[in-house]
């Protein structure tokens, strides 16, 4: 009888099954029916024009030649030989790496100033986002206009300073690095930002000991700052490819891709092979070209980041 009763002590207990409640169940119908619409809307804005550009991708498709025929990988094969291909492809890379390494560096350089303590640091704070919020179209027909060769302010300030006279837009290099700086100085206060709140993030515990210990400005950053920042600025980096590579506002502002094509990006060749030459097939393939260098950067971005709020 005891045996019985152990055997009886022995079987489990029931499950129970563990289910949505009614008024769960209505509150997630409820979020998807009002969340639906616009994941709808918006996922066939965007897949429609993608599935779109890579059907003409495949195409040779011109308004200016008549022309509308499938002729498969023809496009994707012509663009190593293309001259404005290939040169908006250096120039792509010389661009967006040092752009955003620039970024990167004046945009910790300001983090690190605005977050030490002075008079008016506020107002400083408020003045710094300035260039970043001014239209990035703007930026570049302004200082198309500074940067003039022959009427250009600064230019001519340089001169009156140094005697030495300016050619911007008339040297390849003198135009690619115009492009580089004024990016910089329009996208580095944003990147200061970010970076200024990764530093009031941080403990200033760790700071104070090394203090004590007599460790210098230069050793607590290297070793305990930039460590602690790192993977925010890896991950914002990544992003700042991103955004370099999609626009093209800008080089379009300020040098239009030239002089020739030393200043051309590659979201700007698709604009002048499709709206300007009508290549409707050939942009087509350089967009899906660029578009698969985003998505993989953009991916790898997003990995990071949330990787980073893992461990934050």
């Amino acid at each position: 009888m005891s045996e019985q009763l152990q055997a009886v002590g022995r079987i489990p207990a029931p499950r129970r099954r563990m289910g949505l409640t009614g008024a769960t169940r209505r509150r997630y119908l409820l979020f998807l029916a009002l969340v639906a619409p616009a994941f709808l809307i918006r996922f066939a804005t965007a897949a429609y024009p993608i599935f779109q550009t890579v059907l003409l991708s495949f195409t040779n498709l011109s308004i200016l030649k008549g022309t509308n025929e499938f002729i498969g990988l023809q496009n994707y094969i012509d663009m190593p030989g293309d001259y404005g291909v290939r040169g908006a492809t250096t120039f792509t890379i010389i661009y967006v790496l040092a752009s955003t390494a620039l970024d990167m560096i004046v945009g910790m350089a300001i983090a690190l100033l605005l977050n030490a303590r002075f008079r008016g640091r506020a107002f400083v704070r408020t003045i710094n986002l300035i260039p970043w919020a001014i239209p990035m179209i703007a930026a570049g027909y302004t200082f198309r206009w500074l940067l003039d060769d022959q009427f250009g302010l600064i230019p001519y300030w340089v001169f009156e300073l140094t005697g030495i006279r300016m050619v911007t837009f008339i040297s390849a290099w003198g135009a690619r690095l115009a492009v580089i700086l004024v990016q910089v100085w329009k996208e580095a206060p944003f990147m200061a930002i970010i970076f200024l709140a990764g530093l009031q993030g941080l403990s200033q515990d760790i700071f104070e000991a090394a203090k004590v210990d007599g460790a210098t400005a230069w050793q607590r950053f290297s070793r305990i700052t930039l460590p602690l920042i790192m993977p925010l600025a890896i991950t914002m980096g990544l992003f700042r490819i991103v955004w370099s590579l999609a626009n093209f506002d800008l080089v379009y502002g300020l040098t239009f891709g030239g002089p020739g094509v030393a200043t051309s990006v590659l979201a700007l060749r698709v604009f002048q092979e499709g709206i300007l030459f009508f290549k409707f097939g050939f942009a087509s393939a350089i967009s899906v070209v660029l578009l698969i260098f985003v998505g993989i950067i953009g991916i790898v971005a997003l990995v990071l980041f949330r990787r980073t709020e893992v461990v934050d």
